[in-house]
């Protein structure tokens, strides 16, 4: 799509605008659910898309030169970020008993993780 956009001649300005109103949120979906258990090579995986993206806008540029001059974040750090700010809203409501977790997997699944570093 945004190969199309960029050959019919839309500005980097707008593509950068039109990835992030519109593919990010796909890579971002939910991801206070799956984020604290998300194994390293799929986050690399998810976060080859946006490079792809971004270097189709900005050809000859490198990674983080692109994502200093459009003034984004990586998708690792921007799900940190969104995971904090849930983390945030969960202190502010009220105390929830912990559950007994057996393995790490689990604990580290969303709702415990979210009980434990939020209380």
């Amino acid at each position: 799509m945004l190969y199309q956009l960029k050959r019919a001649g839309i500005t980097q300005k707008d593509l950068v605008s039109v990835y992030v109103s519109v593919v990010r949120p796909v890579l971002e979906y939910a991801c206070p659910v799956w984020h604290t258990n998300l194994p390293q090579y799929l986050s690399d995986n998810i976060e080859v898309i946006q490079k792809t993206a971004l270097k189709c806008i900005f050809p000859g540029l490198g990674y983080s030169e692109i994502l200093r001059r459009v003034n984004l974040d990586t998708l690792n750090v921007r799900r940190d970020s969104i995971c904090q700010h849930i983390k945030y809203n969960i202190r502010q409501q009220n105390v929830y008993p912990l559950p007994v977790t057996r393995t790490n997997r689990f604990r580290n699944s969303f709702i415990p993780w979210a009980l434990y570093n939020c209380q």
